[in-house]
């Protein structure tokens, strides 16, 4: 699923090596794409004009929208997914703040402790996306997402911050979460950033349901396991699972574990993070 997803837990792995100590940077909640890329599995959705978008891992989609000009877009904007339970899930995450609580360890020559907070601001939905930024005292992401009938899109995605920036800007909206999500659907998806250094291969599954309690709150998730191999001037192989909830469009908990080299720095990660409401403050 997301992988974007994981070049924030690279560049916040960096950041803790760097300055020795733990930090309130997260990983993102959504995977990272390109301005190129090609995509095979069962669920690559077609793009605008009936070309095969790329497809990305499952990631934690916390904005939608109908995707400007698309068939979709008047279908998204009055027709929302439908959740476990049967009813209509919204076609936009609801706009305001959220925090994640992360938790776990970033190992580079010492192990070092990650736990912290991260803030996710959701805007409200605009010219058929919405945009979001997750961020804390090292760094931000941004995200702008679309929602079409068969599932989630990101067409957006830019990573700053004092270890490095990457954007990534496919040529078509790439796949999120598939709607529906059936347990055992996959897809998989190559790309590469915006400055051409690196390069991205994704391959997602829909594992299986499970019922979280978040915020004292119980909600149906959907669980995507991924794997994430990046290469050139960085490279990284990590495994996550994210935990979506189709009824908040929101990730609810993530959890990914990865080794890498960046700048000649070995690393490895482990780090869960988990939202604390449902509701935006």
């Amino acid at each position: 699923m997301t992988s974007r997803p994981l070049l924030p837990v690279v560049a916040f792995a960096v950041l803790l090596a760097g300055c020795g100590g733990s930090s309130s940077v997260a990983p993102a909640k959504a995977l990272p794409t390109s301005s190129a890329g090609t995509s095979t599995g069962s669920s690559a959705a077609p793009g605008p004009g009936g070309s095969a978008a790329a497809s990305t891992s499952g990631a934690a989609a916390a904005k939608l929208g109908a995707a400007p000009g698309s068939s979709a877009a008047a279908a998204a904007s009055s027709t929302g997914a439908v959740s476990h339970n049967g009813a209509a899930a919204p076609s936009s995450t609801a706009p305001g703040t959220y925090t994640f609580d992360n938790t776990g360890t970033v190992t580079a020559g010492t192990q070092r402790d990650a736990s912290g907070t991260s803030t996710l601001t959701v805007d409200p939905p605009a010219s058929g996306q919405q945009h979001s930024l997750l961020s804390s005292d090292q760094g931000r992401t941004e995200q702008d997402v679309v929602v079409r009938t068969n599932g989630t899109y990101l067409a957006r995605l830019a990573i700053t911050n004092p270890a490095f920036s990457k954007e990534f800007r496919p040529a078509s909206p790439v796949l999120l979460v598939p709607d529906p999500a059936t347990a055992g659907r996959s897809w998989s998806w190559t790309a590469v950033s915006t400055d051409g250094k690196t390069t991205a291969a994704v391959t997602a599954k829909v594992a299986r349901r499970e019922t979280l309690t978040i915020g004292g709150a119980r909600t149906q998730t959907v669980v995507v396991a991924s794997t994430l191999r990046l290469t050139g001037d960085i490279t990284y192989t990590g495994q996550m699972e994210t935990w979506y909830d189709p009824a908040h469009r929101l990730t609810a908990k993530e959890h990914t574990k990865g080794s890498g080299t960046v700048s000649g720095l070995q690393f490895t990660t482990d780090i869960t993070s988990v939202l604390r409401s449902l509701s935006p403050s």
